[in-house]
């Protein structure tokens, strides 16, 4: 078989590459998935994200070695193993990332990427039901939507954060992301809106798309430092399939650098002693492994909350208002207010986000639970950390999962934006407009008060927030892995497009900023044809 376009990864990106590549039907692409499709109702009914998110069948749930800056603490990595990768387990949450963001990325080598020159492509992708039509987009294919079962506790929290001297802010995807008000999410109508819902399903039926679910790409083809095709495993059978433009690797950020280091290109001594062939000497593969560290506040409530509407009458009436109306719990994203801070008044931008949720669960080594009595939660998470890591291959075996050694608190600035963060969380529980809910405060617990036992607190339970990013970067330096049109150097027809190219994590969930990328590397592509 050939295709002119190979995609590998039908995720946040791939979804979206997808689409726009086949949308001319000049050119014939090919989406690789190895997960399955997205039509059970765990993916696409929103309040089933935590049992997505626990499951082995949509979630890849890669072991991350053990953090020496977190007593040995092992982390389980989530990535989508589904058509809509991230975009059909996650949160929900639409964050875009502040305008620094985007304009650190420029300053980094990248100008092509700064916010004036990506915002047309957030405006693209979006309907929006909030904000100034200067920022926000209304005929997009992704729907941006607030949450369709209000809580007056949610209500508490923004004015509470008013209280405290946090600026009210409508639309933190807008002009400014300094504030605090509602967040929205990647939600139609109250259903899920994944990359496979608002991209991939519009596109099924064009003759030039072929999708291929359950085929786990092995290796890239290099002759003669040009991609040629990939191989995939499906079902057992292996297939080389050739492409005559580019490859697409669209696999995320710990699957996308490990596929380059198992076709030859990465740290030549690495891959030497894995007795693979180097293609290209590229020691920044893997490197640079960015991941929000986050820390939880819990509150135990005097209302019900959504943790608590799993009774068996209360799941049948939920079912009911969630299948003829499209709201109700069962619609619920994983945040339903949302405040950016800064811990020093100098910050070029927000360095803290303050996520709140009108529903409690457990984050453990093993993933999410759901905590069982009334109660709501703060997240809390560093905006930019300083903290790297890397990924690396465990064997030159394609079926073994990549090695990921990210020491999360290793940065003391990092630690201490935390304490920061989970002191101003705290502030607005006790706040007077949060305070006629409040019953007592589960987590930190008020035996935490002094900066030593805020430290001591923070490295028992930080954890990551899923938010994974930079291991293919974008810059113009030897360490980098691509070029700014996304390239990967040294190679021709190939490239990489997901959150792994970003030099530096946005303030925000990634999945918004990844389909940015992804809708902007459309363009790329096909303006360079």
């Amino acid at each position: 078989m050939e295709f002119d376009y190979i995609v590998v990864g039908g995720g946040s990106a791939g979804c979206v590459l997808a689409n726009r590549l086949s949308e001319n039907g000049q050119f014939t692409v090919l989406l690789l998935e190895a997960g399955g499709t997205d039509h059970s109702p765990v993916v696409r009914i929103p309040a089933g994200e935590a049992t997505a998110i626990m499951s082995d069948r949509y979630n890849w749930k890669y072991a991350a070695e053990a953090d020496s800056t977190r007593n040995g603490r092992r982390d389980v990595w989530p990535a989508g193993k589904v058509l809509g990768g991230g975009s059909s387990i996650n949160g929900m949450m639409y964050v875009r990332g502040s305008r620094y963001d985007y304009d650190n990325w420029a300053s980094l080598g990248n100008p092509t990427w700064s916010y004036d020159r990506v915002l047309p492509y957030f405006k693209r992708m979006e309907t929006s039901e909030i904000g100034d039509d200067i920022y926000r987009g209304r005929e997009g294919p992704l729907c941006a939507s607030l949450t369709r079962v209000p809580s007056k506790i949610t209500e508490a929290f923004i004015a509470g954060g008013v209280e405290t001297g946090i600026p009210r802010n409508d639309d933190t995807n807008g002009a400014t992301q300094e504030g605090i008000g509602h967040s929205e999410a990647s939600q139609k109508n109250g259903w899920r809106h994944s990359t496979a819902q608002a991209y991939l399903r519009p596109a099924r039926n064009r003759r030039n798309l072929c999708v291929t679910t359950k085929a786990i790409v092995t290796k890239v083809h290099i002759e003669n430092r040009i991609a040629t095709g990939v191989d995939y495993v499906k079902a057992g059978q292996k297939h080389t399939v050739r492409c005559r433009v580019e490859v697409i690797l669209s696999a995320g950020a710990m699957a996308s650098p490990k596929l380059l280091m198992l076709s030859g290109i990465g740290s030549g001594d690495a891959l030497t002693q894995m007795g693979i062939e180097v293609k290209l000497h590229a020691p920044g593969v893997g490197r640079n492994l960015q991941e929000h560290p986050g820390i939880l506040l819990f509150q135990h409530v005097n209302i019900r909350t959504l943790n608590t509407e799993v009774t068996p009458l209360r799941i049948v009436l939920h079912g009911l208002n969630f299948l003829f109306r499209g709201r109700g719990p069962a619609t619920t994203s994983i945040g339903h207010g949302v405040a950016f801070i800064r811990d020093q008044p100098d910050a070029p931008a927000p360095t803290l986000q303050l996520a709140f949720s009108p529903i409690a669960y457990d984050f453990t080594p093993e993933g999410v639970r759901l905590y069982r009595k009334p109660a709501v939660m703060i997240a809390v998470n560093v905006c930019r950390p300083n903290g790297r890591g890397e990924i690396r291959l465990r064997s030159p075996d394609p079926f073994d999962a990549p090695v990921i050694d990210h020491r999360l608190l290793a940065d003391e600035g990092d630690l201490q934006k935390l304490i920061y963060g989970g002191r101003a969380a705290r502030k607005i529980f006790g706040s007077h407009a949060f305070s006629r809910y409040s019953i007592d405060e589960r987590l930190p617990g008020r035996n935490v008060e002094t900066d030593a036992e805020w430290t001591q607190y923070v490295k028992d339970v930080a954890f990551p927030m899923y938010h994974p990013c930079g291991t293919c970067r974008m810059g113009p330096d030897d360490q980098s892995v691509v070029s700014e049109d996304l390239r990967v150097k040294g190679i021709s027809g190939l490239r990489v497009v997901d959150a792994s190219i970003m030099p530096v994590v946005p303030s925000a969930n990634t999945n918004v900023p990844t389909i940015m990328v992804a809708e902007r590397a459309s363009d790329l592509i096909l303006n360079n044809r």
